[in-house]
């Protein structure tokens, strides 16, 4: 029987089992599986490819400026501390 898998060549993203715990948590499951989940899709489409998956505390995203096209300055979120 042939099935397809779409691990292709990336790691497997996840946390040490006690920060993944306390994570979980705080932030809560869904938080988790979709970070995953988007780890995954920038990896296959190879956009905004980071070669390891950061999983970010919510609480601890800011808003800063960025400039685009020159002279456009849009207000970025931006984590600052990650599990």
């Amino acid at each position: 029987m042939a099935f397809s898998s779409d691990k292709g060549d990336i790691k497997k993203p996840k946390l040490p089992r006690k920060r993944k715990k306390a994570a979980i948590k705080v932030q809560g499951r869904k938080w988790y599986h979709d970070t995953i989940k988007l780890y995954k899709i920038t990896c296959r489409n190879k956009m905004f490819y980071e070669p390891i998956c950061k999983f970010w505390v919510n609480s601890e995203v800011r808003q800063q400026p960025h400039v685009f096209d020159k002279d456009k300055v849009k207000l970025v979120p931006t984590p600052t501390k990650y599990w």
